[in-house]
């Protein structure tokens, strides 16, 4: 049998992620990580490989995370929060902006910290973070086609173009809160995204 470890691998990895979410890969060092985790170099490489190897299991977790959490919040099923799916949407789109404007201090989601970062050095975070994307654009396409269904948005009107469009917002509204954009004008250019997104004619009947 292996020598169980003495450390929680989920906590060390969440640790790991703070830091680099807080600092950025350069910024860290191995020794940064050995303070933080409480654990020596030999048994960080031992458990998770170099701190390029650390990084990208982080990333790659967060971005997991992320989109699971995307998914479960815009789906129609049973148990969904809300009946419309646009109001499910638009919940899920201001909620976002909320979040990145009320946050302290304000550093933002990883997966966007994590491209800037990395993507141009690491074809690892580039195609992670590119997956992640598309996933995150195919949630909001899907959600836009369930209220297609329920006769909320027009027909004619493009989900995947119109996920792709929300997703650039949302990346948008995260940058500027981290630049310190008021919390107002952020809710608002969620608000006016979404009012860009085409209506149908007949009003959303709840069955």
């Amino acid at each position: 049998m292996g020598r169980k470890r003495g450390f929680d691998e989920t906590t060390v990895l969440d640790v790991v992620r703070d830091r680099f979410w807080t600092t950025g890969f350069v910024g860290t060092s191995t020794y940064d990580l050995m303070d933080a985790t409480g654990l020596g170099k030999g048994s960080i490489y031992k458990a998770f490989g170099n701190k390029n190897d650390l990084y990208v299991r982080v990333f790659s977790d967060y971005c997991q995370g992320l989109v699971a959490q995307a998914r479960e919040e815009l789906r129609d099923g049973p148990h969904a929060v809300l009946t419309s799916p646009m109001a499910r949407l638009e919940r899920y789109v201001v909620s976002l902006a909320d979040a990145f404007a009320t946050e302290s201090p304000r550093r933002g989601c990883f997966l966007t910290k994590g491209t800037a970062d990395r993507a141009g050095e690491d074809d690892m975070v580039a195609a992670t973070a590119r997956r992640a994307f598309e996933d995150l654009a195919g949630a909001l396409a899907s959600a836009l086609r369930d209220a297609q269904d329920a006769g909320e948005v027009a027909e004619h009107a493009d989900a995947t173009t119109l996920g792709y469009l929300l997703l650039s917002v949302i990346r948008g509204i995260d940058n500027m809160a981290k630049a310190g954009v008021d919390a107002t004008t952020l809710r608002q250019t969620a608000q006016s995204a979404l009012d860009l997104i085409p209506r149908a004619d007949a009003p959303y009947v709840r069955r």
